[in-house]
């Protein structure tokens, strides 16, 4: 273990040379006859384990000078303060100036050596607590940001539980990227539709980026080579490109992601279901509103029939010879198609009846579609502040 540097300022050269000689053994010593002496050996030397200070050096008070060091980290961990004075007043001085101890003369030189070494341990546990301090720092401090992590994970997780399309998925996923200083790219897989391709950095991926997530969807949920990572999901996938190996960072991120991954498939399966819904209903909208056109057009048309039988058979009886019982045959024939025709038009209005009421709920769905969309949109403004 190398010695601890002293630095001795004492006017009385012979006094001096008497420390010089006692302390040389357990300490590197440096002398100085005056403060400018001090001045150059701190300039040269730099930081001093201890500086022991006479209080009368010439014209100057060592107090003085220690006072005007103790806030400076290159001078000397620890002052020590001696002078030929032992009142309080002398005391309370050495300590009000800064120093860590205070010796008055005559010193023994074997209780100089003592209160020397026991500061000198003094400063060694201090060395030690600073040390737990800061090891006990950065421990709280990765595990605050490794929390922090976990917390912006689950922020994510929730925002996404408010996407309802592909494209705020992504845009979740990528502003999750930037904050935590990650770069990649997400691919979705739609079902009986071509998969999409983005890339946080440049928006498109590139045609490699694209073939390596379609010959990597085969692989297991979570597969990692290098410093790149996929997450797998029959419908999505997402591949990280800078996750280092080892860092503490990278198993956060795996864990965050394999859970995301589920999350974002989930979305998925909603947002196919509820496209899904929106097809059939326009869908049975287009039939329903075609059917009741045709049943309009087959009113009409009957109505128009039944009114060409009642003309040609009124003409009937002013051209044909016929006796009563022939034109009452005819009269209830007349009738009968009448009577038929009047049911017919209830059964018109009845199937009338029921499309408008098929058409009523087509709408509703689609009221509820647009009131969960706006819902989505208050959301967002929401999270911008």
């Amino acid at each position: 273990m190398s010695k601890a540097k002293l630095l001795i300022i004492e006017d009385d050269e012979i006094y001096l040379e008497i420390l010089s000689e006692a302390l040389e053994d357990k300490f590197n010593v440096y002398c100085a006859n005056d403060i400018l002496k001090a001045e150059q050996y701190i300039e040269t030397v730099g930081t001093f384990d201890i500086a022991l200070v006479d209080e009368n050096i010439g014209s100057e008070k060592g107090s003085d000078w220690i006072q005007s060091k103790v806030e400076q980290e290159n001078v000397a961990t620890s002052f020590v303060l001696y002078s030929g004075l032992a009142t309080d007043e002398a005391i309370l001085k050495g300590l009000e100036c800064g120093a860590d101890d205070y010796l008055s003369k005559p010193i023994s030189l074997i209780a100089l050596n003592s209160r020397l070494e026991k500061l000198i341990a003094y400063q060694e546990k201090i060395h030690k607590f600073e040390d737990d301090l800061n090891s006990k720092d950065r421990v709280i401090n990765v595990s605050m940001a490794q929390a922090s992590k976990y917390g912006s994970c689950m922020q994510l997780t929730s925002r996404l539980n408010n996407c309802f399309t592909i494209e705020k998925i992504r845009d979740e996923v990528f502003s999750y990227f930037f904050s935590m200083n990650l770069k990649g790219c997400i691919a979705f897989y739609p079902l009986n539709q071509e998969a999409i391709f983005f890339s946080s950095q440049n928006g498109f991926c590139s045609p490699v980026e694209k073939d390596v997530m379609k010959l990597l969807k085969i692989k297991p949920r979570l597969y990692r080579f290098g410093t790149r990572t996929i997450f797998n999901h029959s419908l999505v996938s997402i591949l990280v490109l800078n996750l280092e190996e080892g860092a503490i960072d990278t198993d956060i991120y795996i864990d965050a992601l394999a859970s995301v991954i589920e999350c974002i498939g989930a979305r998925m399966e909603f947002i196919m279901y509820k496209n899904s819904l929106v097809d059939v209903q326009e869908q049975i909208q287009q039939a329903v509103t075609k059917t009741k056109k045709l049943v309009e057009i087959s009113k009409h048309h009957q109505q128009e029939v039944m009114n060409e039988i009642v003309q040609n058979m009124g003409l009937s009886f002013h051209l044909l010879d016929m006796t009563g019982e022939q034109e009452e045959h005819l009269t209830n024939l007349v009738h009968n198609a009448l009577k038929k025709h009047t049911q017919d038009d209830l059964m018109f209005l009845e199937v009338t009846q029921l499309l408008d009421n098929a058409l009523g709920c087509v709408d509703e769905l689609k009221s509820l579609n647009t009131q969960q969309d706006s819902v989505e949109e208050e959301f967002d403004e929401d999270e911008l502040f």
